[in-house]
């Protein structure tokens, strides 16, 4: 049938109807009752008058007059529409309810012509009257939302669990027979459950985030995630309402996907998923802005609380050093104290960087609860930032952070209580009764750590970059550890794991001191006497940095996300501020983390390191400040893994990764350079020291008669003693940096190594007067100079060692003509030296003035016959 064929049918049927138009609302209702019986029945037949009458058709010449009329007569029908619903209603007969609804909305759809667009469907009289006879929308005070707070001032959301389940199964039941009375399209299930959400729960969350607020901002932040997410049941039990249909027997919300398509010839694609969630997000959007607010501003004093902190710890352990106080060993966050087992003393740093990276990986796995809901276990006691006193309620991501103890490095799982006097140097550890490693992620190699490109150096693989461990562990003194209080002079209060797994206060234990002792496998040199005061300044270098306090940054900034990740879906513009506040979050970790503790520690670590004089310490085969430089570097490097894996796990599914724009992207480079400049600054400072060690060895080593030994004095071609400790300086220096930093770091810090070194052998030799006999031993140091720069493999600075191996050869040469043709052959040495510089060395020949006037005239064609005579 064409169109032109329906609209003749169309006007065949109701040009008839037209007459009864021109009298009373009255008559026209009672001859379209009589031309068809039920109510349905009739409000289609208005609706297509209404339609036939209409500007664009104008069937007849007065039709508007008689449409006035027409919607008089309407009004009068919806009238008694709506009596015969309540009266249906009230009697629980769905059947009538369903054909007064029906005949209800055809009327709705003359007088409303735009009824089916989202902003009309609340005004529709017939459904608003009927949701407002429900129930639950008048048991507000039934609930108090305040029993949501113990009276130890913790949030406890078992009572709005209570008040949820009931808001759900009204929603379940009201919203069952909305979708079997209403049409579809009519919207009135989703319209009742905005009225749902905005007068029932939100009525509910409002005094609970009012006084969560009076209680404190991390009170407030934690209420307010664990509101959102209780009120997000509502989108849940919507959404599987929606998905069970007409049946009756809708899924429990859980089995309803978010993601999931309403299928539009089900009748259900008047509610969709996105607009399931519109309820919600209306209903707590006048919340969020002072959420966001106070988010972001409570993350910046909480790394403020816990940066003042570690100054503090600092400060003290700094100012002990100058007072010569060897009781405090180090700086000490929360009362846990750190001994002096660090990477250095590891057989293995990279094993125990992969241990401490797997573990704190598989704590970023772990699932997260904002919704506190275990009475009594403690959960609500949670802070935002560890060990901050606050009784206010964070995330159960705390729990699995709290797992993590840096300072359980490398001991032995094995260990009982009875053991706990005795400690090794293997790694962090602390004096706890099990002696146990990380609770996860125990010693797993590669396994549970994502290797990236940026994490690459924490696993290096070079077999040769780990040797040598057991070798500068050897040389290493034990030193006594003993539990420092706060910097107000009060044990602090450190958290432990209860067996239900909360987190439960545990009060510190008194301040006790204890010896760590060597195993039988490792040999300590027993310290004899107290060091002086200059020696002692440089025993805590290495606590400067801090995983302890990097953890908890981490952890405060961890806790935040996950807040805030329960907004991520927020539609714009309040969407558009949760993600930016999510990388604002993220960046301002960075930077605290880079300029409050990381730029710091090392900046203190370089200025050690320039003050550093050689001959103020006895010790010769190790410079102080450069081995506890490197131990800052593995611990840099940690940290640097940490922040990547970090990023990786909680960042990047926020944000594109490859734009270079991205304040995120932008952050994490300059955290990267910050501490790459750190470590570049302090290797510089570093070498000087070392180099300057290097040099007090070679000049209170060497003998003032080494290089010129008498007639009988046997000849011992081995390395002098100043030479053999000045590269065992060295190799244990070279040693301890391998596999702490990159190759290409590693390269330049040798090459400078070996350009010093190439200078202080050269002034050095300028210094002695050098014999035949004692030719040969110059020669024997320099053969083992140029085998241990040969080591290091670096090309450029193992030719010039060549060259100079090379020049010791003019010590030996007797013959003065020969010596003065080797002076003279500039190929020789490669282009390295000139006959001049040659010439300079030849100098310090003990033989040099009985030589000279034959090597002068040999190099330079001089032929006297006599000497000169000055009159």
């Amino acid at each position: 049938m064409t169109l032109r064929e329906k609209y003749i049918r169309a006007h065949t049927l109701l040009v008839p109807l037209l007459p009864s138009l021109d009298s009373s609302a009255h008559t026209i209702l009672a001859s379209i009752t009589s031309a068809t019986s039920s109510l349905s029945a009739q409000g289609r037949a208005l609706h297509l008058l209404t339609r036939f009458l209409s500007p664009a058709i104008k069937p007849v010449s007065s039709w508007d007059t008689r449409l006035a009329l027409l919607k008089t007569a309407l009004d009068r029908f919806d009238g008694g529409l709506l009596t015969a619903f309540d009266m249906a209603d009230t009697e629980e007969d769905e059947e009538r309810m369903v054909e007064a609804a029906a005949a209800s909305w055809q009327v709705w759809l003359c007088l409303h012509p735009n009824g089916t667009k989202g902003g009309m469907r609340g005004e529709w009289e017939m459904g608003r009257t009927w949701a407002e006879k429900r129930e639950v929308l008048y048991e507000q005070g039934k609930w108090d939302p305040l029993t949501n707070i113990t009276k130890e001032k913790r949030l406890d959301f078992t009572a709005m669990d209570a008040f949820m389940s009931r808001a759900l199964a009204a929603l379940q039941e009201d919203g069952a027979m909305a979708m079997r009375v209403f049409p579809p399209e009519a919207g009135v299930l989703l319209a009742y459950a905005e009225r749902l959400a905005g007068e029932v729960v939100g009525e509910y969350i409002s005094p609970l985030l009012s006084e969560a607020r009076n209680l404190g901002t991390p009170f407030f932040l934690s209420a307010t995630a664990a509101c959102f997410r209780e009120a997000w049941r509502v989108v849940d039990g919507l959404l599987a309402l929606v998905a069970s249909g007409r049946s009756g027997n809708p899924p429990a919300p859980s089995e309803t996907r978010r993601s999931s398509t309403i299928n539009p010839s089900s009748g259900e694609a008047f509610i969709t998923t996105e607009a399931a969630e519109d309820v919600i997000f209306k209903m707590f959007e006048p919340h969020m802005d002072d959420y966001l607010d106070d988010e972001l501003d409570e993350l910046k004093r909480t790394f403020e609380s816990i940066c003042k902190q570690w100054d503090a710890s600092l400060a003290r352990i700094t100012g002990s050093e100058s007072t010569g106080n060897s009781d405090v060993v180090g700086p000490h966050v929360h009362g846990q104290p750190q001994t002096q087992a660090r990477f250095l003393d590891s057989q293995n740093p990279a094993l125990a960087k992969r241990n401490v990276l797997a573990s704190f990986t598989d704590v970023l796995l772990l699932p997260v609860t904002i919704v506190p809901r275990a009475v009594g276990a403690g959960v609500g006691a949670l802070g935002t930032n560890v060990g901050s006193g606050l009784n206010a309620m964070g995330t159960g991501v705390v729990q699995g952070i709290s797992m993590l103890n840096p300072q359980r490095w490398m001991g032995s799982g094995g260990e009982s209580a009875d053991s706990s006097n005795i400690t090794t140097e293997a790694g962090y550890k602390s004096f706890v009764d099990d002696g146990s490693l990380f609770e996860i992620g125990e010693d797993d190699g590669n396994e549970g750590i994502e290797v990236t490109e940026e994490t690459q150096y924490a696993l290096d693989d070079d077999v040769d970059d780990e040797a040598g461990w057991g070798e500068v562990v050897s040389e290493r003194t034990p030193r006594s550890v003993s539990s420092i209080e706060g910097t107000d002079g009060v044990a602090r209060t450190s958290t432990s794991l209860a067996a239900d797994g909360s987190i439960n206060p545990v009060a510190a234990k008194p301040a006790t001191t204890r010896v760590i002792s060597k195993p039988a496998n490792r040999i300590a040199r027993p310290s004899q006497h107290e060091p002086p005061d200059h020696v002692r300044s440089f025993a805590a270098l290495d606590l400067l940095l801090s995983l302890d306090v990097s953890l908890e940054l981490i952890h405060a900034s961890r806790d935040a996300l996950k807040r805030l990740e329960t907004f991520s879906n927020y539609p714009r513009p309040i969407g558009t501020r949760v993600r930016e506040t999510l990388e604002d979050v993220f960046c301002e970790m960075l930077s605290t983390l880079s300029t409050r503790h990381i730029a710091r520690g090392f900046g203190i670590a370089t200025d050690r390191m320039m003050v550093y004089k050689p001959a103020e310490h006895q010790e010769t085969t190790s410079v102080a400040p450069l081995l506890q430089f490197f131990e800052l570097v593995h611990v840099g490097d940690t940290i640097q893994s940490m922040v990547q894996v970090f990023f990786d796990k909680e960042m990047a599914p926020y944000i594109d990764k490859t734009d270079f724009l991205n304040a995120v992207v932008r952050e994490k480079k300059r955290f990267e350079n910050s501490l790459d400049d750190c470590v570049a600054a302090g290797l510089n400072a570093g070498t000087q020291a070392l180099m300057n060690q290097v040099e007090h060895i070679v000049l209170t080593r060497t003998k003032p008669r080494e290089y010129y030994p008498t007639e009988d004095t046997p000849l011992d071609l081995k390395p002098t003693q100043g030479c053999t400790e000045a590269i065992a300086c060295l190799e244990s220096h070279c040693k301890l940096l391998r596999g702490s930093t990159s190759r290409e770091v590693l390269e330049v810090f040798y090459q400078e190594v070996g350009i010093r070194l190439l200078a202080i052998l050269q002034k050095h030799i300028k210094r002695q007067i050098i014999s035949l006999n004692g030719g040969f031993q110059v020669i024997a140091d320099l053969n083992a100079y140029h085998a241990f720069i040969a080591s290091l493999k670096v090309p450029a600075i193992t030719a010039e060692f060549e060259h100079l191996k090379m020049l010791g050869h003019v010590f030996i040469v007797a013959d003065a003509k020969d010596l003065a043709q080797i002076v003279r052959d500039v190929t020789r040495y490669g282009g390295a030296y000139r006959p001049e510089d040659v010439y300079e060395f030849i100098q310090r020949r003990s033989d040099w003035k009985r030589i000279e006037k034959i090597v002068d005239k040999t190099m330079y064609n001089l032929s006297f016959k006599e000497d000169c005579v000055v009159s």
